[in-house]
């Protein structure tokens, strides 16, 4: 459940919703810190056990440090918050979901929306982050490009504004160590076989891509498995395994757009529904894909897919 990776740093297993793994991490300084929270029930059923493996109570928790607000990351909050006092550091650009459950369910179910999706798929997805969101918490600290948060014992973290998955997401980078606390912004082929990144805007998650692909980073702390890059599907990835992993996650990005881009040569303009899956029946041969009958794709490629087909009319795409 909890992991000593690293002097000062500990990853914490987090399963949620039956399905789910989310990998959050402890900082141990002179103050403690925790990188993002889980889903809502995460405090009760793995932190506080896992922080008494190591001799530690919630209550000594004096940061929580979102990478952003999903719900798998920050659907913690609002009980860590109440069983700590610690204070909730966040980028401005995604405190509107961490404010509203509402907003939070229209984030993920507007691009399934334009693309046609089945009610029942639709409704599947509001219940799943609502049920697993916590209450809004808001955020208490503000972050934006190039904060420094000192936790003392030489633990120095950069902000490091990584958009794309989220408009507000950032990594943490210990510059010092190399170590870069990266969650959902580089996401190889997604957090499952044949599930697909999953992402909202492609142009800032190429961007973003391209900018850790130039830090000095000799650690990875992944919020998730994903998929790529590597033999073994770690969510720490070391050494020689960084820059693969990161050039694998370009390469993906643009793998999808270069299918986006054919499947609209081939079709014509179409619907972003037939775009999509005729960019997916291409795709077929280049990443792993495990389609849902319900909505004929896998399942978390719709957002992606669309940011996709958003970037290309636009003619926005970085690559």
């Amino acid at each position: 459940m909890i992991e000593h990776i690293h002097p000062g740093l500990y990853r914490i297993t987090t399963p949620f919703d039956k399905t789910g793994t989310v990998f959050l991490y402890l900082l141990k300084g002179d103050r403690l810190a925790l990188i993002d929270t889980g889903v809502s029930d995460s405090a009760e059923t793995v932190l506080q056990p896992a922080l008494a493996e190591v001799g530690l109570r919630l209550s000594d928790v004096a940061l929580i440090l979102n990478t952003h607000a999903h719900l798998d990351h920050a659907g913690g909050n609002a009980e860590v918050k109440c069983r700590s006092g610690a204070r909730i550091h966040l980028h401005a650009l995604d405190l509107p979901l961490a404010r509203s459950v509402e907003a939070e369910v229209e984030f993920h179910t507007a691009p399934l929306r334009a693309l046609d999706f089945p009610p029942e798929a639709i409704a599947e997805r509001a219940a799943h982050v609502t049920r697993n969101v916590g209450e809004p918490a808001g955020a208490d600290v503000l972050l934006s490009e190039g904060d420094a948060i000192d936790l003392g014992a030489g633990i120095r973290l950069r902000v490091v504004h990584c958009p794309g998955h989220t408009p507000g997401h950032v990594a943490y980078f210990w510059e010092s160590e190399g170590i870069l606390f990266t969650a959902d912004s580089i996401q190889g082929m997604g957090a499952r076989p044949g599930s697909y990144p999953y992402y909202f805007d492609a142009c800032s998650y190429r961007r973003s891509l391209t900018k850790v692909s130039g830090l000095d980073v000799r650690m990875l702390c992944l919020g998730h498995a994903f998929q790529g890059g590597t033999l073994v599907n770690h969510p720490v990835r070391r050494g020689n395994e960084v820059q693969a992993f990161i050039q694998a996650s370009l390469g993906v990005a643009d793998t999808i757009h270069r299918a986006v881009a054919g499947a609209v040569r081939r079709r014509g303009p179409g619907s972003k529904r037939d775009i999509a899956l005729a960019a997916l029946d291409e795709l077929v041969y280049e990443i792993p894909q495990l389609r849902l009958r319900l909505t004929g794709m896998p399942l978390l490629a719709g957002p992606t897919l669309l940011a996709h087909i958003e970037a290309l009319r636009a003619g926005t795409y970085p690559g």
